[in-house]
């Protein structure tokens, strides 16, 4: 509700019958109007409003798995939603590899996640300044999930950038068995942690 008066489905209603009908009278059956171009930038704000609804949705949905089955966000966060965010570009930097596009591949491996972090953390933060706001302070309970994901993300990284220099910027089979493994390593500790059987003093 806008004002407690007008339901927000009524004005996007009337907004879209609006633009609807401005688009067929200024608009021919096979010659595409002069403001077709418009209409890719008006996709994607309408694709990122989607993806946005949706996401909320999703965190609500595995807060409520969360609080019936007793698990952390922490954990929610490591398994469901990181697997689900992934799995596209996993499924899709396999596929660019075996076109035999294999630096295009690499560089999708580590560009998509520093786009997110970078963007995804940046992005509010700069809203909130032009506001005249300073970002509110986000509070984040250290533990022993946070500690096994950091020294897991400075292992990969440190040993990615030294195996890099040594091969001379070409990767070894050995290379993805250690990656592997190292996920491996770290989410049975993540889970282990979870379930009370050992924990780290953080």
């Amino acid at each position: 509700m806008i004002g407690n008066v007008f339901p927000v489905f009524v004005i996007i209603v009337a907004a879209s019958v609006c633009l609807a009908a401005m688009v067929y009278f200024t608009s021919e059956r096979y010659i595409p109007p002069t403001y077709h171009w418009l209409f890719a930038y008006l996709g994607f704000a309408v694709a990122v409003t989607w993806i946005y609804c949706l996401a909320n949705e999703i965190v609500a949905l595995l807060q409520v798995f969360g609080v019936i089955f007793n698990l952390s966000d922490a954990i929610l966060g490591l398994t469901i939603l990181a697997w689900g965010n992934s799995l596209s570009d996993f499924l899709s930097n396999i596929a660019v590899a075996r076109k035999e596009f294999p630096r295009m591949a690499i560089s999708a491996c580590f560009g998509g996640p520093l786009l997110a972090l970078l963007l995804g953390l940046g992005i509010p933060c700069i809203i909130e300044i032009i506001k005249g706001r300073a970002p509110p302070a986000f509070p984040l309970m250290f533990s022993s999930q946070f500690a096994f994901l950091f020294i897991s993300i400075i292992t990969g990284l440190l040993t990615t950038a030294s195996l890099m220099i040594i091969w001379k910027f070409h990767t070894k089979r050995a290379y993805g068995v250690f990656l592997i493994s190292l996920y491996v390593v770290f989410m049975t500790l993540s889970l282990l942690t979870e379930l009370k059987v050992f924990s780290l003093p953080v």
